[in-house]
């Protein structure tokens, strides 16, 4: 992965398994105060997306985000997409929200898409992503306590944009 001097690559804690502390790698522009504005959203680190100003407290612990850059973070997850379905889901959501796919691995894609679309907007998008392939999507970056499956307590951040 290339990094020009005004980019690097984080790695940010994205939870832990049987073996230990789970990382991902994102690409990020690094800011005077030490912080960093992250270039994409994740496809497996929750509460991040695209735009997001963090900063890597505690290595052991998820990023702290100091600042919301407007976008939600939509990851899916399934043992493979059809490359037609991934092609055309990457094409609309950039003609219709003005959002990107910003990482493939294997069946699991994470995209970036503005807030400024609003929930129903994006919520009828995806339901017919859902509706055309039997494939659930998340938005990944809207609970509280996203390291806590069963609390859907929104943080609302996108009604202050």
């Amino acid at each position: 992965m290339g990094v020009d001097k005004d980019n690097r690559v984080i790695r940010v804690y994205a939870g832990h398994n049987e073996l230990g502390p789970v990382y991902e790698e994102l690409q990020a522009v690094q800011l005077d105060d030490g912080s960093c504005e992250l270039l994409a959203s994740p496809g497996l680190a929750l509460n991040l997306a695209k735009g997001d100003l963090v900063c890597i407290d505690d290595v052991s612990r998820p990023a702290v985000v100091l600042k919301r850059g407007g976008n939600f973070c939509i990851q899916i997850y399934a043992d493979a997409i059809p490359d037609t379905e991934v092609a055309r889901l990457e094409r609309d959501v950039a003609n219709e929200s003005g959002g990107s796919l910003d990482g493939i691995n294997n069946g699991n894609l994470a995209l970036t898409v503005p807030s400024i679309n609003g929930l129903a907007s994006i919520n009828k998008f995806f339901d017919e992503f859902k509706r055309r392939t039997g494939i659930e999507w998340y938005y990944s970056n809207v609970y509280k306590n996203f390291e806590d499956p069963t609390d859907e307590t929104l943080l609302n951040w996108w009604r202050e944009n």
